[in-house]
């Protein structure tokens, strides 16, 4: 953390896109990596209510995720008035993460300064060439059939 309380915008060397069949593109890293790796930390841009059923219509619907708790001041600064009706886009290598029932790393989301931060970590280790996946959670596919 620098001194001004943001964080540091930082992405582990190694990763890469690559085809993974049915799910389309995955995140995967030239090299193993170690249980409790931080792969990546990035910001997420949030969209209010209105945004977030304009962008539901999109391809970016893949691409979003439910806006969790966040400070009364960024509520406002985002025009929110609830938060479970908006989302956020993600900005970086960790929006193309797959789902997995099983995965091999998770998402954090941190509030800094007036930015929201989606910090991806790996939970064990990660062998080179291996499928970088999160859980999307109970609910994700449901809600977009």
């Amino acid at each position: 953390m620098s001194k001004n309380n943001t964080l540091k915008l930082d992405r582990k060397k190694g990763l890469y896109l690559r085809k993974t069949g049915a799910k389309g593109r995955g995140v995967y890293c030239t090299h193993s990596i170690a249980a409790g790796e931080v792969l990546e930390v990035t910001p997420a841009i949030i969209l209010n209510e209105a945004a977030t059923r304009h962008v539901d219509k999109t391809v970016l619907v893949n691409y979003t995720f439910i806006t969790g708790k966040i400070s009364r001041s960024l509520r406002r600064s985002a025009c929110l008035k609830r938060t479970g009706l908006s989302s956020s886009l993600v900005m970086g290598i960790a929006s193309f993460c797959n789902h997995s029932e099983n995965p091999n790393a998770e998402v954090e989301w941190e509030e800094r300064n007036g930015t929201l931060y989606y910090i991806l970590t790996a939970t064990r280790r990660i062998p080179k060439n291996t499928e970088i996946c999160t859980t999307y959670g109970a609910t994700w596919f449901d809600d977009r059939n």
